[in-house]
């Protein structure tokens, strides 16, 4: 090959791919929104741009199966910053729809919401600086949930146009290309372990293949039984209904246009199964982020970590999923920021999740759900502080964030307990939102989006005892220095930063930096009750802004 094409490839390339962000953005700034432009599949050109250089041909389609797939790599899904919205409760876009269908159960909450409320708050969700919308089940169903689905290939009437299944699809169709058009991708929550018995196999299988179901068999699906639920547990033993299943998820993904799902209630599902899934989603869509959850609801931090460590795990080279809700961190989170527990836990559960998970995926941070109390209905005074502290904190973790909708304002539920509650399912508040937190909220977004260092560094631990730590999140575009002191007084912190200098550090967050002391070491000044980020220098510009 001739050394000068050699060159105006590596030319090329460069001029394409200056960054190593997954994502170029454009941010334009207009009455405090934000519109991003994302330009994907650059691995997908870069590869392209080689072989046709190399060879003059083109490279051949590959099957993506396995643990080293480019699109499933460790960190490729690290900037999504994701919205999970319970439809219901979200905002009510249409009167026509409210509760029908829903024959069997309705959350005494239910407020709704539909996908028409959603597609009248495309423009918020764009202003807040989100870059992904995770919707809880939007099928045919017939409680307010949506997790006993009955027909995976229609909307459900509830959350779209009654009895009109075309016009649903077409409204469905209207709301994924407007979040597309504002750099926002879609994911939806697709639960595979069950059904309903109800489900209509005339017009939700459409290739026949007559999938089978059985009875409840695990602890968790006994107890559901108890609770009335109709659901029906899908027959993995069987071939067809494995593909029924499969059909499913690329149908959304391929047909659809989905950008990605998360997968409910994992620990039912037989691993062999998601490996299957995987593969089958890699080889249609490489760049669909699949995800799940593997919950114990009643357990601690260790046993979630060791249950989600297992579906990291590649089964016979395959991988299983690209990123599972990390649970272990959401508990110690929980713990440090609402609840004043040590915050040493940050770091112990940081090392220890790090040490189980080995690497293999894109951990998704979260402080609250849909089946967990709300952060504020844990808080104690000062809420709002805590509540920054805990989403500054998130964001400076390397792996996806996902921001409950109303968390951003402020929303409580009922009273915290631990394990599943579902009183964090309550309406949006759209007539009483608390606007600086939002803005405070976004700008964390905005920040994280900026420095790599948060969503994608290396972490070294600094100090960190029963109030206050300090770590180092290192990158090659620039490192960023994470300090937390949730006591209710200020806190100086000591410790060694060698080698670096710190005379260009600017406070991201709020105000003040670390100082050089008289014995070689650093003091760092931090308020109460809050986690303050600091640029040690790189491409990013810092925005300053107070607690």
């Amino acid at each position: 090959m001739p050394e000068t094409a050699v060159w105006a490839m590596l030319v090329l390339i460069r001029c394409l791919f200056p960054r190593r962000s997954t994502a170029v953005q454009w941010r334009i700034r207009r009455n405090k929104s934000r519109q991003k432009f994302h330009w994907r599949g650059r691995g997908a050109i870069a590869a392209l741009l080689i072989s046709l250089v190399l060879t003059g041909t083109a490279p051949a389609q590959s099957t993506i199966t396995g643990a080293t797939a480019d699109s499933g790599s460790a960190d490729s899904y690290n900037d999504w910053i994701i919205y999970h919205i319970m439809v219901g409760y979200f905002r009510n876009g249409s009167r026509a729809n409210d509760g029908f269908g829903l024959r069997r159960w309705m959350h005494r909450n239910y407020a709704g919401g539909d996908l028409q409320g959603i597609l009248q708050q495309v423009d918020y969700l764009q202003g807040l600086g989100i870059n992904a919308v995770w919707l809880s089940p939007i099928f045919m169903a017939e409680t307010s949930h949506g997790y006993d689905v009955t027909n995976y290939y229609r909307i459900g009437d509830a959350v779209a146009v009654p009895r009109e299944p075309e016009a649903s699809m077409t409204l469905f169709r209207e709301l994924v290309t407007a979040l597309h058009e504002r750099g926002i991708r879609v994911i939806l929550d697709l639960p595979l372990n069950h059904g309903s018995r109800s489900y209509d196999k005339r017009h939700g299988d459409p290739n026949k293949r007559k999938p089978r179901y059985t009875k409840a068999k695990q602890e968790a699906e006994k107890t559901w039984e108890g609770w009335g639920t109709n659901y029906a547990y899908w027959n993995f033993e069987d071939e067809d209904t494995r593909e029924f299943l499969k059909e499913v998820a690329l149908y959304w993904l391929v047909e659809e246009n989905v950008d990605g799902l998360r997968m409910d209630y994992i620990r039912g599902v037989p691993h062999e199964f998601w490996a299957e899934l995987y593969a089958a989603v890699k080889s249609a869509k490489p760049d669909a982020f699949l995800f799940g959850e593997a919950w114990q609801d009643a357990a601690m931090q260790e046993p979630n970590a060791r249950d989600i460590a297992e579906y990291y795990e590649p089964v016979e080279g395959r991988r299983q999923f690209d990123g599972l809700l990390d649970f272990p961190l959401q508990i110690t989170m929980i713990d440090v920021f609402a609840r004043g527990g040590p915050v040493e836990q940050l770091q112990t559960w940081i090392e220890r999740t790090e040490s189980l998970y080995g690497g293999l995926g894109t951990p998704l941070y979260f402080v609250d759900n849909h089946d967990l109390a709300r952060f504020m209905s844990w808080a104690g005074a000062p809420a709002d502080r805590r509540l920054l502290a805990a989403l500054k904190f998130m964001s400076a973790l390397s792996g996806a964030n996902v921001l409950f909708y109303g968390t951003e304002t402020g929303l409580a539920g009922g009273s915290p307990q631990r394990g599943f509650i579902d009183n964090s399912r309550v309406a949006m508040p759209w007539s009483n939102m608390n606007e600086e937190l939002i803005q405070k909220t976004s700008d964390i977004l905005d920040l994280r989006g900026r420095h790599p260092a948060l969503s994608h560094g290396e972490y070294v631990p600094l100090v960190a005892d029963d109030s206050a730590l300090a770590l180092l999140k290192t990158h090659p575009q620039g490192d960023v220095l994470v300090g937390v002191n949730m006591s209710d007084s200020a806190r100086t912190l000591h410790f060694a930063l060698p080698g670096r200098d710190i005379a260009t550090a600017q406070n991201l967050t709020g105000r003040g930096v670390p100082q050089a002391s008289g014995d070689g070491n650093l003091s760092w000044d931090l308020p109460p009750f809050s986690t303050e980020l600091v640029d040690l220098g790189g491409a990013a510009t810092a925005e300053g802004g107070d607690n």
